[in-house]
């Protein structure tokens, strides 16, 4: 895209027949370079470190407030929060700030973790049309970033943002985890009182 300036490769092959593409280091194009330092390439760039936080399922804003981002298999769900930014003066400005950042935060974030299908944004509550539509008009203009198709249907009755985004391939999360053995993907365990309860009942059926 346009704001790519330069590609990196840590593999010789891939080098010479990128360069052979001839779509790189023209004019106006971005540039390509081969990665023969001793650091690992993700080391050196930081990749490594920044594809984990990109798993968390918290982001923090620099407002204080915070994203909550859990993928299901019907939907994604991104759930807003003041965090540590409550409390401080005018209740409605702190809550518009803070749906505000978190609007460009979560097109990044989809970006960033590739995040498709219906997407579900719970923005905190707010009182007035005016400060609903600044939101709505943030997300929009944060998501003319994105190559890939979307479409913001706008606040629901209960007032929830509905979108899409074009699924183009996995996510993030899917390329790069597997399905926990212990939950099967629900992110929850039995306690250890429930499995007790289960032998016991076990034990005495047998």
């Amino acid at each position: 895209g346009a704001d790519v300036e330069e590609y990196v490769v840590n593999e010789a092959e891939s080098y010479r027949e990128l360069l052979e593409s001839g779509d790189f280091n023209g004019e106006g194009q971005p540039a390509l370079r081969l990665h023969t330092d001793a650091v690992p390439l993700f080391e050196a760039y930081f990749l490594e470190s920044q594809s984990e936080k990109a798993l968390d399922e918290h982001v923090w804003l620099k407002s204080g407030g915070f994203l909550v981002i859990e993928e299901t298999e019907a939907c994604v769900v991104i759930d807003v929060n003041t965090g540590k930014a409550a409390g401080r003066g005018d209740l409605q400005k702190t809550i518009l700030k803070t749906n505000l950042e978190a609007a460009e935060e979560a097109a990044k974030q989809m970006r960033l973790r590739n995040l498709s299908g219906i997407i579900i944004i719970d923005f905190i509550d707010m009182q007035t049309d005016d400060h609903r539509n600044r939101v709505i008009e943030s997300l929009e203009e944060a998501l003319s970033k994105d190559r890939v198709k979307t479409n913001v249907n706008g606040f629901t009755q209960l007032g929830l943002v509905e979108m899409t985004r074009k699924r183009t391939r996995e996510s993030l999360e899917h390329v790069l985890c597997d399905e926990c053995p212990t939950c099967q993907g629900r992110g929850r365990v039995k306690t250890v009182e429930t499995v007790c309860y289960e032998i016991m009942r076990e034990i005495i059926r047998v």
